[in-house]
């Protein structure tokens, strides 16, 4: 193998699998924090439902 084809062949290794892989992990940490956020942002509008308030007791 000359010095092109190695030069090439790591050039090609970093640019499809390492830098791919960095976008592909950037974007699903946006995607879940878009996620949780939008979820936390539906939990806050929506009325607590009444067995979820804190210090009532179950009837025993």
């Amino acid at each position: 193998m000359t010095e092109t084809t190695v030069q090439a062949a790591l050039y090609n290794f970093f640019l499809h699998d390492v830098a791919g892989n960095v976008v592909a992990g950037l974007m699903l940490l946006a995607v879940t924090a878009g996620w949780r956020r939008t979820r936390l942002r539906r939990q806050s509008r929506r009325p607590a439902p009444p067995g979820a308030l804190e210090g009532e007791e179950p009837p025993g």
